[in-house]
């Protein structure tokens, strides 16, 4: 990428690179698939009774009604941040489903939350604004970050790339060289690995540079998982492990580019795990690329970002809300200031060097619950959820989210979908689908906050069930509207201020 002061960067899909044990899935309230290890319903764990494929199945026992799915363009009330934060976006999807049969039905159920979850600083210890709610009753949920899933693709590669060198007794040997404390021992066995790879193994140059530079660094002792259950589905704790696992060094380049660093090699010895993760996005009707509704005329295209060096050169806090990891996905970022010696910076530099494709999709978070239903009953759950829009900069600039429709058509019946989008009056919104105006109503301009204001009401009943929605309002609007609001939030408390005063 050319070193100019404004680089545009053009979200587009990549080719399979992902490794995975199988497909993770995404829905909006779609079925799993449910299997038990070894036959066994009553397997421990939050996540063990999952199978790790988690495919969507076809729900045939019970019918949703409808979905009321409400999405408001608020702010966050818990942040003394500037007119230049993004929109922070309440979601809420509320299912009205009803079991018409004899018996309970017991569901588990998926729910993506593509791009970031807005974590509540205000708690005495900051969580995830999600909620699941069935009639009145909280229910349980389990959170499968991006992280995670980055995590368990790289665990799952490595597994692979470490079988294929114990099975191959030239590769153990040549790989065992390069991994030796002798530096001389070391040097001469990268300069043999290499040329192994080339010219015996036919492999291409970027590739056997990558295999050699995974063989140079320390990536600590492989997991190992309990043959009696499903690998990556044996609770929070393993989860939390696999976020950080198959890193070391290469967290000074991001864990995407380091999980495609990963991927990359292991498909060169087992390529029909190479495309698991798009197979997610296909099974559940989403796309894997980067996509926004075009503000002008209405249609979906790829995103575009626009952002300056000095963005690029000065990587934020992942917990900002201006830090979007797509983009440092898409550019040679190495981590100035990462903690690692001088060989794994060059080992680093020589990965991101020899990267053949930029490693970027939509991230997602997988949203896990349970729920039972009784016999002849109807009842209402809710999801919801707050994130921060993102952000595309293609004239005229604009927030947006994208909400996955598809997995109502995985139900035997399925209701009309009812939208309704609050926005800012006096701001600017586009839909990829037709929307009517209902009015202007007075709410609360964030769930985290009493203010209220006035908002610009929009309506559609969506009867195409499949694909993804795209919902955004114009920047430079959503800015002059926060400034406003902030300016009158100064009125009215000047004018109370003066009121006491005069009392």
């Amino acid at each position: 990428m050319c070193r100019t002061e404004k680089t545009t960067v053009i979200l587009l899909s990549v080719l399979a690179l992902c490794v995975l044990q199988g497909s993770y899935a995404l829905a909006n309230g779609g079925p799993f698939v449910i299997k038990y290890p070894n036959g066994d319903p009553a397997a421990k764990g939050v996540l063990a009774r999952l199978d790790p494929d988690l495919k969507p199945g076809r729900e045939t026992r019970l019918r949703v009604i409808k979905e009321d799915l409400k999405v408001t363009f608020g702010k966050d009330g818990t942040s003394r941040s500037n007119a230049t934060m993004p929109p922070l976006v309440h979601v809420s999807a509320e299912y009205t489903i009803e079991n018409p049969t004899e018996k309970q039905v017991e569901v588990d159920f998926g729910f993506p939350i593509l791009r970031g979850i807005y974590v509540n600083p205000s708690w005495m210890m900051p969580k995830p604004n999600v909620n699941v709610v069935l009639n009145t009753k909280h229910v349980k949920s389990t959170i499968i970050s991006n992280s995670a899933i980055y995590g368990i693709i790289r665990q799952r590669a490595r597994e692979v790339i470490e079988k294929a060198i114990a099975d191959d007794i030239t590769l153990k040997k040549l790989v065992a060289s390069v991994r030796s404390a002798n530096s001389k021992t070391r040097k001469a066995g990268r300069t043999t690995l290499f040329s192994h790879l080339r010219d015996t193994m036919k492999w291409n140059e970027r590739d056997a540079v990558l295999m050699v530079e995974y063989a140079s660094l320390d990536f600590g002792k492989i997991k190992s998982h309990p043959p009696d259950r499903p690998r990556w589905w044996g609770g929070h704790i393993e989860l939390r492990e696999l976020m950080n696992a198959n890193l070391g060094p290469l967290s000074a380049i991001g864990e995407q580019k380091a999980t495609q660093f990963f991927a990359q090699i292991a498909s060169r010895f087992e390529p029909k795990v190479a495309a698991a993760y798009e197979a997610i996005f296909t099974a559940w009707g989403g796309d894997i690329r980067e996509r926004s509704v075009d503000l002008k005329t209405g249609k979906v295209r790829p995103r575009e970002i626009t952002v300056n060096r000095k963005t690029l050169d000065n990587k934020p806090s992942p917990f900002r809300s201006d830090f979007d990891p797509t983009i440092y996905a898409r550019v040679a970022y190495l981590d100035p200031k990462a903690n690692i010696s001088e060989s794994e910076k060059a080992s680093c530099k020589a990965i991101l060097k020899n990267l053949p494709v930029i490693f970027t999709f939509a991230p997602m978070n997988i949203l896990h619950y349970h729920v039972k239903f009784p016999a002849k009953s109807t009842q209402t759950l809710t999801v919801s959820y707050s994130q921060y829009a993102y952000s595309d900069t293609r004239s005229p600039s604009s927030y947006q989210i994208a909400y996955v429709l598809h997995p109502a058509s995985l139900w035997k019946e399925f209701g009309p979908i009812n939208l309704e989008v609050a926005v800012p009056e006096g701001v600017r919104f586009r839909a990829s689908v037709a929307c009517s105006n209902g009015g202007v109503e007075e709410r609360r301009i964030s769930q985290h906050f009493s203010q209220k204001g006035r908002f610009n009401i929009y309506q559609a009943e969506l009867k195409q069930k499949n694909g993804e929605l795209f919902l955004a309002v114009e920047a430079d609007g959503w800015k002059q509207g926060k400034i406003q609001v902030a300016l009158n939030s100064l009125k009215s408390k000047m004018q109370s201020v003066i009121q006491k005063l005069k009392k």
